[in-house]
């Protein structure tokens, strides 16, 4: 009579559920105690998740859409035909690096924010705040879990980042925001906070630097060497301000400087990562119509000397840069020309990938309106979050 072969349970733990897709892990919560104990626990989840950016990057995506408005009720969402309709909000993430496969995240209906900001994407986590910055999320869709994050004072906010600090496995927010009410660009105190996970608190970080004025915005897709960046204006010597990129390193909680590439002097810019190093992209003077960028790429970090121009990107006027991608696609907001039935020519405006090298375009048909590129992997992180955190 035959025996039954079992296989160990090292081996399934170590060898076989990492692989697996985030909902069959998800549902082996249920076998047993055991697993899920072991599912939930910080090294499991660490496993999946160095398994997934190791070997399985064709699967990393881009969050290309966010809903401007989410209420506890049904909600408004902009459609790319540029019309609202009473739906659940949804956020889009195209799953390959042809942005042929889209997939849509219900969003909480226990969230309740105006006009959400993606302050930052890290390992599968998304970091959403409004203007108030009061309710502040941490989120991953593909477990559906969040967690509000404490209330701050309300401050004149200017920007901010969201951050994995590898050396200890924590996720920290930043928060660099004016004293003065309402925010002068060019006379105001700039101080910063940062947010722990670990220790759930907020507190106070020092800025070393004369720091005049900072480009409002979001540093979601400048995570890169283990520091956010933002564009800013610093001030040197004698009074002079220039413009360099700010960097603040999530290890050792320093802001630093960086010079920007030379040309890169006209509005607007835009920070972001290319095949793992600093990019700044640059219009650029152009007597012809349009405008044309400049896409840079520091092959050192840190070293301002290794500012490399990829290439020149020559757009029309009505044309905007939404992002890039890891391996240096543009993606771009263009206006094209449109006849009606009765030839009645109007413009719409479509999102394009461009490809750095052909320069070829590819529309992206999705059915909501691209309007960033922000790094997404799927993964299991705050599983492991005390059960009050609310999965919905």
């Amino acid at each position: 009579m035959s025996q039954r072969k079992h296989v160990p349970y090292d081996i399934i733990i170590i060898s076989i559920l990492p692989k697996l897709p985030i909902k069959s892990i998800v549902r082996f919560r249920c076998v047993s105690k055991l697993w899920d104990s072991t599912i939930t626990s910080s090294d499991f989840i660490s496993t999946h998740l160095n398994n997934n950016n190791n070997n399985n990057v064709s699967d990393h995506g881009y969050l290309i859409h966010m809903p401007n408005v989410i209420t506890k009720e049904a909600t408004y969402s902009s459609s790319s035909s540029s019309s609202s309709s009473l739906s659940n909000p949804v956020c889009l993430v195209a799953f390959d690096p042809k942005f042929n496969k889209i997939s849509e995240y219900r969003i909480s209906s226990d969230f309740s924010m105006e006009f959400p900001n993606i302050v930052g994407s890290c390992n599968g986590v998304l970091c959403l705040a409004d203007s108030s910055w009061n309710p502040t999320y941490l989120w991953n869709p593909s477990i559906r879990k969040f967690k509000s994050l404490p209330c701050l004072s309300k401050h004149q906010r200017v920007s901010s980042g969201f951050a994995y600090q590898s050396e200890t496995n924590d996720y920290k927010v930043i928060k660099i925001y004016s004293t003065s009410e309402p925010y002068v660009k060019r006379h105001a105190e700039l101080q910063a906070e940062v947010y722990t996970l670990s220790s759930d608190e907020w507190r106070r970080v020092g800025i070393s630097l004369n720091l005049i004025r900072l480009k409002e915005s979001h540093s979601s897709d400048t995570f890169v060497s283990g520091a956010l960046h933002w564009v800013a204006w610093i001030k040197e010597d004698f009074g002079i301000s220039r413009k360099k990129i700010l960097s603040f390193d999530v290890n050792n909680e320093k802001f630093g400087e960086i010079a920007i590439p030379y040309g890169g002097k006209i509005h607007p810019e835009i920070l972001a990562v290319i095949k793992g190093n600093l990019a700044f992209i640059s219009s650029e003077f152009c007597y012809a119509p349009g405008i044309r960028y400049g896409v840079w790429v520091m092959g050192e970090y840190g070293v301002c000397e290794s500012w490399n121009k990829l290439f020149t990107l020559r757009l029309g006027g009505f044309e905007s840069i939404i992002g890039c991608t890891r391996h240096g696609e543009v993606i771009v907001k263009t206006a094209k020309t449109k006849y009606d039935a009765e030839f009645q020519r109007g413009i719409h405006f479509v999102v394009v990938i461009i490809d750095p090298v052909t320069l070829n375009e590819k529309e992206l048909i999705v059915p909501h309106f691209p309007t960033k590129a922000t790094t997404f992997v799927e993964s299991l992180v705050l599983l492991d979050e005390n059960p009050d955190k609310k999965i919905s």
